[in-house]
């Protein structure tokens, strides 16, 4: 039976392929979002999801103009009343995804204080929140994170975090009324073997970095003398975007999974190592690179960040390792008891890839920015 969803962050990474997938299942998806450079909201959504899927049906969607930083996204009250009762779900996935501290006002308005809009327009037309959090809420906090706990660290490595720290805090406080019903996903980093949306955060940025210190060198292969150094006790949970969409769809459609969060990551992460000669190896870039403990890293990464300011063809990737030091040097296991509660105990066998695949989900990125720029 088809359902109808409202939906938040459409023009997202995450949300464009989500959204394509309700539609193909014969949902209504009806899209809450802006307009943004002079471009209309209906215009963004219709080009990215075109751009995805050129042969997508827009029939049974609708698209309406909307601001998250409004009380009741600034829809009168005779608009909200023909929702009531009528929604399935809100999937609110729009977030401010900057990492940058001089952007912390505008990440908590709009994934904090946009949240609480949503959250009293859920209850108002008296449906369900899915709400898109992340796996890295526990900031600097070492050890194994359980879906059921949310513990505030002594140090968010970022705003982003901390404002999902606190969006977490708000939903479980509003969910508290009997009333009130919301699924938290906490996802990790999002990789797409095809690449089928472009996108420019979590493991692309640094991708993306590398691309562009490389389009300063015009040989086909860049060599690199100086050395590139890798944890070798980290792990980089990244997790493919079309089983963590499946997972979301499932999980969303359980009434137990109501009131609990989920952790939607990689039961068997990729090392440090391998993830960093695979990207060197994907961008022809060859450097020699070496296993060392977390502390020498990190004093390497701060010591490219200030180099960097005298070194201008480094400066774009030297900042994105500064910003990025963390996830790269230090690892947390997710606990997945929830998930795999309603996706099935045996889930590693979706995880079976080859050598390679790493390598190749880099390549197709790039593949991506030479078409573009083309």
């Amino acid at each position: 039976m088809s359902k109808i969803y409202l939906l938040t962050g459409g023009t997202g990474f995450l949300g464009s392929l989500l959204s394509i997938e309700l539609i193909k299942r014969g949902d209504k998806v009806i899209f809450f979002g802006r307009s943004k450079n002079g471009e209309s909201f209906q215009k963004r959504i219709e080009n990215k999801l075109k751009s995805i899927e050129p042969d997508i049906s827009l029939k049974n969607t609708e698209i309406i103009e909307v601001d998250l930083h409004k009380e009741n996204l600034g829809l009168s009250d005779d608009f909200i009343k023909q929702f009531s009762g009528k929604i399935d779900a809100i999937w609110h996935l729009a977030a401010n995804l900057s990492f940058r501290k001089k952007d912390k006002e505008e990440i908590f308005a709009t994934n904090i204080n946009g949240l609480k809009n949503i959250l009293n327009l859920t209850s108002r037309i008296k449906t369900t929140v899915y709400y898109m959090g992340t796996a890295y809420v526990h900031g600097q906090r070492p050890g194994v994170i359980f879906e059921d706990e949310l513990i505030k660290p002594n140090c968010f490595n970022n705003p982003y975090e901390e404002s999902k720290f606190e969006s977490e805090k708000i939903i479980k406080e509003w969910g508290a009324k009997k009333e009130n019903k919301f699924i938290i996903f906490r996802p990790s980093i999002f990789i797409d073997v095809n690449l089928k949306a472009l996108t420019f955060f979590g493991y692309y940025v640094v991708v993306y970095a590398l691309y562009k210190m490389r389009q300063n060198v015009k040989k086909e292969q860049m060599r690199i003398f100086f050395p590139f150094f890798y944890s070798k006790i980290a792990f980089l949970n990244l997790m493919p975007i079309d089983i963590a969409i499946k997972w979301m769809l499932k999980i969303s459609s359980n009434s137990k999974a109501l009131g609990r969060t989920f952790h939607i990551a990689n039961p068997l992460p990729f090392s440090m190592k391998e993830i960093t000669i695979q990207t060197f190896n994907a961008l022809n870039i060859k450097i020699p690179v070496f296993g060392v403990p977390k502390w020498f890293i990190k004093l390497c990464f701060s010591f490219l960040y200030y180099i960097s300011f005298i070194i201008k063809s480094i400066r774009g990737f030297a900042k994105k390792l500064y910003y990025y030091k963390y996830y790269m040097t230090e690892y947390n296991t997710y606990d997945m008891k929830n998930t795999k509660e309603i996706i099935g105990q045996d889930i590693v066998n979706q995880f079976n890839f080859p050598p390679d695949f790493i390598q190749n989900i880099a390549k197709e990125f790039i593949k991506k920015l030479d078409n573009k720029n083309k």
